[in-house]
């Protein structure tokens, strides 16, 4: 028996990094998971990895700058598992070439990527799923942001600004939501992952450093570490949370 027994949650880029973390921990607890990812390799082979823990998981492949991807994802997950009690925004357009790009040197395709991923696709994903959630009897959202935007990090102008602009509409949404009995939360992530990993081997002085300012002295685990804590967002002992952002980061990012 796992607490989120019967849940249906969608969970985009869900088979990669931090997303594949937290549908992982998710479908431990008991909750379908519709992996919405646009990655044709590790789409079904997250879908296949849970569904060898007996598990149940099932890919959707899903680009959430297309209204029309989102719109059917959704209806898919409907039709599937006849509603949807969670969404989970995890997607991202950061790519490892775009990190550490100076204000000046950002483009407009740059721009547009991060734009479409990370507001409008969430912002669809938000609304589409929103009557589900409604008629469910415990509606979570969880939005992935970062300590980019948070702390307006030199290098990643429109990574941070899109992120920031997706905690602003968490807000919003939780305030907006809550009599519908809809809970939205932040979280605001530092986990080890493939990309984060081939970056700290490119950089080992930054890494470094960013270790060193990190009170736990730790990389966060994808699963254990983020995944969990989206567990918790999405049970029963959080009945009393929203509008919250909370850095899952071992103490990078402390605020009064």
């Amino acid at each position: 028996m796992g607490i989120l027994d019967g849940r249906v949650a969608i969970v985009t880029g869900g088979a990669r990094g931090v997303g594949r973390g937290i549908s992982l921990a998710l479908a431990r607890e008991g909750a379908s998971v519709v992996l919405a990812e646009i990655n044709t390799e590790t789409g079904p082979a997250t879908e296949q990895e849970i569904r060898g823990l007996g598990l149940e998981a099932t890919w959707v492949e899903c680009d959430v700058t297309r209204k029309e991807d989102v719109e059917s994802t959704i209806a898919r997950t409907a039709e599937i598992y006849g509603g949807i009690d969670i969404l989970v925004n995890c997607a991202t357009g950061a790519r490892p070439d775009t990190a550490f790009r100076s204000f000046l040197e950002h483009d407009d395709d740059q721009i547009e990527l991060q734009l479409g991923v990370e507001v409008w696709g969430s912002f669809w994903f938000m609304k589409g799923c929103h009557p589900y959630l409604k008629a469910s009897s415990s509606g979570r959202v969880i939005n992935v942001c970062s300590v980019a935007g948070v702390d307006r990090h030199p290098g990643f102008m429109i990574y941070g600004a899109s992120k920031e602009a997706l905690r602003s509409m968490s807000g919003v949404a939780a305030k907006e939501w809550g009599p519908d009995g809809i809970h939205v939360n932040v979280i605001c992530p530092t986990a080890s992952t493939e990309a984060t990993e081939r970056f700290r081997a490119e950089n080992p002085e930054l890494a470094a450093a960013s270790l060193a300012n990190t009170p736990l002295r730790r990389h966060g685990d994808c699963e254990e570490d983020i995944g969990r804590t989206a567990v918790f967002l999405c049970g029963p002992d959080s009945s009393f949370i929203t509008g919250q952002t909370i850095h899952v980061d071992g103490g990078g990012v402390i605020h009064a």
